[in-house]
């Protein structure tokens, strides 16, 4: 893995002014990546991001300079019109190109400029065909992600309802309907690129009476009444007898984390449920009260 790191780090040296040494685990990483703030891991390969394309890129880190060498803030920029360092910009297959060993690589301009002041303007010092460019659509995160939850986490991509009265449920009377709230999730992934994943979830019921509730719903307790506290509850009161239902909707709203990146959504996971009951109608009825 170091052999690696340093063959990565001697191709983008050849071509700048400065020669970039190897950083320590303690030396602070000031890459600008375009497309997105990209930083690096032990193998010294960092990852940027393209909303424009909804995928993550691979590409060599650069490191802060050491006392042996001025503190330059370095960016590399995929040679496409309109990419400018330090600004919004995009991969494009212009910027492809075969690396020595016949690797597929990127194209990209690098730039520097100084630490200090702030703000310096860029200077290009060269060009320079990196290997290793590599590409994962984010789509095929957010597969991974759905695969992991409705394997690991049943509770979440299969909901539940739990419906009272379960029998017997009464015109105009409150029908309570609640699910098991497991809070925010948060898990790691390791393909197709490492990463953590939060999310959070949120509920909407949907009554087939036309009537809709927000939150998990609660199980009735004897010491809150539906009638007198209603906000307590998820709950819904039919005015006619019948076949009835409930939908739940379970939506899964988070992002991912990249290391090196700042956290990037993902597109909601979305789980339903439904359950049915019976509405019955209550009948006063005279008994005679002599016997």
């Amino acid at each position: 893995m170091n052999g690696r790191r340093t063959a990565w780090l001697a191709i983008i040296a050849s071509i700048l002014i400065v020669p970039v040494p190897i950083a320590t685990a303690a030396e602070k990483c000031v890459a600008t990546i375009i497309l997105g703030n990209a930083c690096t891991s032990d193998s010294g390969i960092g990852w940027y991001y393209s909303a424009a394309q909804r995928a993550f890129f691979r590409t060599p880190a650069s490191f802060q300079a050491g006392s042996d060498a001025p503190d330059l803030e370095w960016s590399y920029v995929p040679t496409c019109d309109g990419n400018t360092p330090g600004g919004d910009g995009d991969a494009c297959t212009a910027a492809l190109c075969t690396a020595p060993g016949n690797e597929p690589g990127v194209t990209f301009w690098v730039f520097s400029r100084p630490l200090d002041p702030p703000g310096s303007d860029w200077t290009m010092t060269g060009t320079q065909c990196i290997p290793g460019e590599q590409r994962v659509d984010l789509a095929d995160v957010e597969a991974q992600i759905r695969r992991i939850i409705e394997d690991k986490f049943r509770e979440i991509a299969r909901p539940t309802i739990e419906v009272a009265p379960a029998t017997g449920a009464l015109v105009n009377v409150p029908v309570l309907a609640w699910t098991t709230d497991p809070g925010d999730v948060a898990l790691q992934i390791e393909q197709p690129l490492p990463g953590e994943v939060r999310a959070s979830p949120s509920y909407e019921w949907q009554w087939s009476n036309g009537v809709t509730s927000a939150g998990p719903g609660r199980a009735y307790t004897s010491d809150l009444s539906p009638t007198r506290t209603p906000d307590h509850y998820v709950h819904s009161v039919f005015d006619q007898r019948g076949d009835a239902s409930v939908t739940l909707t379970v939506t899964w709203t988070g992002d991912v984390t990249v290391p090196g990146l700042p956290p990037i959504d993902i597109e909601p996971l979305v789980y339903t449920a439904p359950a049915g009951f019976t509405v019955l109608e209550a009948r006063a009825q005279l008994v005679d009260g002599t016997g």
